[in-house]
């Protein structure tokens, strides 16, 4: 591996870096500003179901979709990071690796595995950029248990939230939006954890190919 090409792969992870740091900070802002209507919802200020036509309530529906869009951008920047920093290791010569760069992303959206097999790519991706053994019986490094924990309750309890407020005639309605509040701190509280997480392994990377040269 020559070293620009350490260079250019770096060059990316730091860019990627940053575009994914903006893309979560305006997670965190939104879900932010979500989570407050939410608590306006439960307080009957906002009523969605009966009067939808409402100022705030207008701008609360705006709000869920700027939400979607922020999110699923997020996602998008979030993967990008991921792949390029796992490329780094392979293109680094790392072995033995258990995934590859595109499986990385991919598991993220296979049912089932999609519960554990992106928290082991990352703890992978953690331990080999800091020059640790990715052993599966040591305990999960940094704040890796607590961000995934994290996304997994954000992601079950916002799908049981949807699953109620589609279900009848809205008299699960407040259960709904209790358990939507729930979602919206796990969500932000991973995001913010996968921004350190993201920083220190790019810093990790970083470190090693301006120090030892691990990707010359």
């Amino acid at each position: 591996m020559t070293t620009y090409s350490a260079d250019a792969g770096m060059a990316t992870l730091m860019q990627r870096e940053r575009i994914a740091s903006f893309a979560i900070y305006g997670v965190i802002a939104v879900f932010a500003m979500t989570l407050l209507g939410e608590v306006l919802e439960l307080a009957g200020t906002i009523d969605l179901l009966n009067r939808p036509e409402e100022p705030l309530a207008l701008v609360y529906t705006g709000l869920l979709l700027a939400n979607f869009v922020i999110f699923s951008a997020s996602v998008i920047a979030v993967a990008m990071w991921i792949h390029r920093a796992h490329a780094n290791l392979h293109e680094a010569g790392f072995e033995p690796l258990n995934f590859t760069p595109g499986w990385a992303v991919g598991w993220y959206f296979v049912p089932i595995a999609n519960l554990f097999k992106p928290f082991q790519a990352m703890r992978e991706l953690w331990n080999t950029s800091h020059g640790l053994a990715d052993s599966y019986s040591a305990p999960a490094p940094g704040n890796l248990p607590a961000w995934w924990g994290l996304w997994i309750a954000g992601n079950i309890l916002g799908n049981i939230s949807t699953r109620l407020e589609m279900m009848g005639d809205g008299s699960n309605l407040q259960v709904a939006i209790v358990i939507g509040l729930a979602s919206s701190l796990c969500v932000i509280g991973s995001a913010w954890l996968l921004l350190g997480i993201i920083r220190a392994i790019t810093a990790a990377q970083r470190d090693s190919v301006a120090g030892a040269g691990v990707f010359e």
